[in-house]
């Protein structure tokens, strides 16, 4: 993952400079960051070795790390002097959803499979990148 926040904080930076707007690079960053995890969790039900899966797990979470150029450094745009606690206030979400989720893929599991498992997340994946495209802006809102 540090390779790979590295790496799209350059992209990001470099989209920036030839002239795109911090939105559209703030949309593109977190769509990596969202669509690349659900298509790595697609793959897992198809691999048949154990080292496949650990593959598909290290890309999906590598392109995850494309989300600290989007939606992380999104809190610095749209608010500078109120970014912590909107960073705050959407990290809480987020654990709160990783903490539910866990009572979730309990459930699932003695009802389902794994396959069930990633499912759900590769369609929260999808609902989230649809969301952040439509409702996501770079310019500032609060000052």
């Amino acid at each position: 993952m540090a390779f790979s926040a590295n790496l799209g904080g350059w992209i990001a930076d470099t989209l920036v400079s030839k002239g795109l707007s911090v939105t559209t690079v703030r949309k593109i960053m977190q769509s990596i960051g969202f669509l690349g995890p659900a298509f790595f969790l697609t793959q897992l039900s198809h691999v048949n070795s154990p080292a496949m899966a650990v593959l598909c797990m290290a890309c999906s979470q590598g392109t995850d790390a494309f989300s600290q150029s989007g939606l992380y450094s999104n809190h610095q745009d749209i608010a500078p002097r109120y970014s912590g606690v909107l960073l705050g206030l959407s990290n809480t979400a987020g654990v709160l959803a990783g903490v539910f989720g866990t009572a979730a893929t309990g459930y699932i599991l003695q009802h389902g499979s794994w396959d069930n498992v990633f499912e759900v997340s590769v369609g929260l994946y999808l609902v989230g990148t649809v969301v952040w495209n439509l409702f996501s802006t770079g310019e500032k809102i609060l000052d």
